[in-house]
């Protein structure tokens, strides 16, 4: 078996036929496509089982809920694939859109395949906006290139999901990769962490492949990191990460890894501005505290919110936050008018 797709299903009765269809067109040839019913309550495994018995890919495993992480983990542990593929239940591939990716793998073997990601918001089936994160490098990079460019790379989002990879099954499984069912909130990307210090050359393929289904209210996004108890310590599993990676990249290619504790600090960032977007007075006082009582109280930076947290600016954030919320409502409501769907040809 040369490709083996996991995808987590919980919940998903709707939207699990298309993606599991898109994965049968999307151009891979000698796969097997893992479904993982993860203690689902609606129709879910019925609609899995059903997949299974319509596709001779489809294999279908139900277990308890344990969340997406102990879903991935059961699904590496039954995947026969020499390469590994991550999708979750919502999102597709456009039709033959791996066949690219393929011929890289065919040609070249790689130890890790980056492609793009396309953030898509739909309205009746029609996408009306489509964001698309593309690290725009052709060539394999070797460990010392990826190393020093690896906070350009962050941004671009080509480290932070599982979902825009192909993976080798052989290093996942022989330095025993899971994915860490405490974290909720970037476990991809400490997966992803894991994986990088085994690895040497990177490949890329500059296409968004991969079509990520944003949810319309844009504040789901930021509930999970209100589950964050002291982000503090949250961040300490990605420390070590970065810590492993570095001594790593050190010991093996002489790398001083600089990069690691920058993209630290954005993921922190991150982390602060979610925990902060829709918070009032109260919970911008325990993130000052957060902030300057954690791994970057001193850290010289430009960041507006995390400059105001610590100087106790709380309502010039709050004022600030609300102005962008109105704006992304309005832009939401506007983009959704029949008039600029029709405009737009959808």
């Amino acid at each position: 078996m040369k490709y083996s797709v996991i995808i987590p299903a919980y919940q998903c009765a709707d939207t699990i036929s298309q993606t599991v269809e898109s994965v049968l067109n999307s151009g891979l040839s000698d796969f097997e496509i893992i479904l993982v019913n993860d203690g689902s309550t609606d129709s879910t495994p019925a609609v899995c089982n059903l997949l299974e018995e319509n596709h001779n890919e489809v294999v279908c495993i139900h277990k308890e809920n344990g969340g997406v992480s102990s879903a991935r983990n059961l699904g590496i542990e039954k995947a026969t694939g020499e390469y590994l593929l991550f999708i979750d239940s919502d999102d597709t591939y456009d039709k033959n859109s791996l066949k690219k990716a393929c011929e890289i793998c065919d040609k070249e073997n790689p130890e890790l395949l980056i492609f793009g990601l396309s953030f898509d918001y739909y309205k009746n089936g029609n996408i009306y906006r489509s964001d698309k994160l593309v690290y725009p490098e052709k060539k394999p990079l070797s460990a010392s290139q990826w190393a020093n460019d690896f906070e350009n790379m962050f941004q671009y989002n080509a480290l932070s999901s599982a979902c825009n990879k192909i993976f080798r099954s052989e290093i996942i499984k022989e330095n025993s990769i899971l994915f860490n069912k405490d974290i909720f909130l970037m476990e991809d990307f400490l997966f992803v962490l894991h994986y990088l210090k085994n690895i040497d050359k990177i490949h890329f393929l500059p296409e968004a492949i991969y079509r990520y289904h944003q949810p319309d209210d844009e504040s789901r996004a930021f509930t999970r990191a209100d589950r964050i108890a002291d982000i503090n310590e949250y961040l300490h599993p990605f420390t070590s990460g970065i810590e492993a990676l570095a001594v790593y990249l050190k010991d093996n290619f002489k790398i001083d890894f600089t990069e690691g504790e920058k993209v630290l600090f954005s993921l922190y960032s991150m982390l602060i501005s979610q925990r902060a977007y829709c918070a009032d007075e109260m919970v911008l006082k325990e993130l000052a505290n957060t902030v300057k009582n954690g791994r970057f109280a001193n850290y010289d930076t430009e960041d507006l919110l995390i400059n105001d947290l610590k100087n106790g600016n709380y309502k010039a954030i709050i004022k600030r936050h609300k102005k962008i919320q109105l704006r992304h409502k309005i832009a939401v409501a506007v983009k959704k008018n029949s008039l600029y769907q029709k405009l737009r040809g959808n």
